[in-house]
């Protein structure tokens, strides 16, 4: 990664240009920085390389300075987070309402498939350019900060459908960074009655506890963490895990912490081999992924900020300024060193 000046964006006809107030920097960039493209894996189960340099950054929040022919002025200077990926709108996933799956998805702040644009828009910038429809204004009471974690939110928001998280349900969720700490918050409001978050990391343990988790387990202290999860709930099992770390231990440790007919939901697919034994998923028990968001789960992510049922402050433990960008990915690379959690650049 390097800084460097670039011309000042010009929005297109039905774009909207944003100066950025805040940017997060998502765990899945730190990835992008290694050489994945998690999206691909995630969203099409391919392993697909990136060929062109982008702008990181689509964790955004800021105000609207500039708006397309097409778009109404009356939205200049509007506090704004960004749905940050746009599906082509034709395709078959497109047409059936989930443009989360559309392969021919153009993403803010981690794609160089931009065609015609020199530079492919991110958050990592002073200014940055949006489809209008995607700038969605959020209410005063949420700050830039809080706003940039709207994305994972929405993220959350999604991953907890995908679960069927409903009334009464044990909820365990494995790794609680910020999207982990998103995915049990949302359960909660959803009517879980038992949430149990697992981490090697205490900081992240006690910030779990902070934010409403029930019971909290350090896998390194116990000796077995399915057999950890089934005795927190009464011998039965969870009725949802969440894998945000998506490791081979990880997914075992997920299935066989599951309660018959219960729903292990991935939410780090990597192209890593797992070797799982049937029984595994004996009991009908099911194995799953959960990818990106559907539009609409942006708005219910605001909602669930502005009302205070999702708090998102506390795991924010930096705020940096853009140009410390190099040290903030060293930061998160060694977040264990650093009792990192999230980190939002200021432009």
């Amino acid at each position: 990664m390097v800084m460097v000046d670039i011309p000042k964006p010009t929005p297109a006809k039905d774009e909207a240009l944003i100066r950025v107030r805040a940017v997060g920097i998502c765990g899945s960039d730190v990835r992008y920085f290694y050489g994945e493209n998690p999206w691909a894996l995630h969203t099409l189960g391919l392993d697909l390389k990136e060929e062109k340099a982008f702008i990181l950054g689509h964790e955004v929040s800021g105000d609207i300075v500039e708006v397309g022919s097409e778009v109404d002025g009356g939205r200049l200077f509007e506090r704004v987070g960004v749905i940050a990926f746009k599906g082509c709108g034709e395709c078959y996933y497109c047409m059936r309402g989930m443009p989360n799956l559309c392969a021919e998805t153009l993403h803010i702040g981690h794609d160089g498939r931009w065609k015609g644009v020199e530079y492919p828009p991110g958050g990592y910038a002073d200014y940055m350019q949006i489809w209008a429809d995607k700038a969605h204004p959020i209410p005063s009471s949420v700050s830039y900060e809080e706003a940039t974690q709207l994305d994972g939110l929405a993220v959350a928001v999604h991953a907890n459908e995908r679960g069927s998280v409903s009334e009464g349900d044990s909820v365990a969720v494995i790794g609680v960074g910020a999207i982990g700490l998103m995915l049990s918050q949302v359960a909660r409001t959803r009517g879980a009655r038992k949430v149990i978050c697992m981490d090697t990391i205490e900081t992240r343990l006690r910030l779990a506890r902070e934010l409403g988790a029930d019971h909290v387990v350090n896998p390194r202290e116990v000796e077995d963490v399915s057999e950890e999860i089934v005795e927190l709930t009464d011998g039965i099992g969870a009725n949802v895990v969440f894998d945000t770390v998506g490791e081979g231990r990880t997914v075992k440790t997920g299935l066989r912490s599951l309660a018959r007919s219960g729903r292990y939901v991935s939410l780090a697919v990597t192209s890593a081999k797992v070797e799982l034994r049937l029984t595994d998923i004996g009991g009908e028990k099911s194995l799953t992924c959960s990818a990106n968001n559907l539009y609409q789960d942006y708005p219910a992510a605001v909602g669930l900020l502005a009302s205070g049922k999702v708090r998102v402050k506390p795991f924010i433990t930096h705020v940096m300024k853009l140009e410390d960008y190099a040290k903030a990915f060293d930061m998160l690379a060694n977040k264990g060193a650093h009792d990192t959690v999230k980190i939002v650049l200021i432009p």
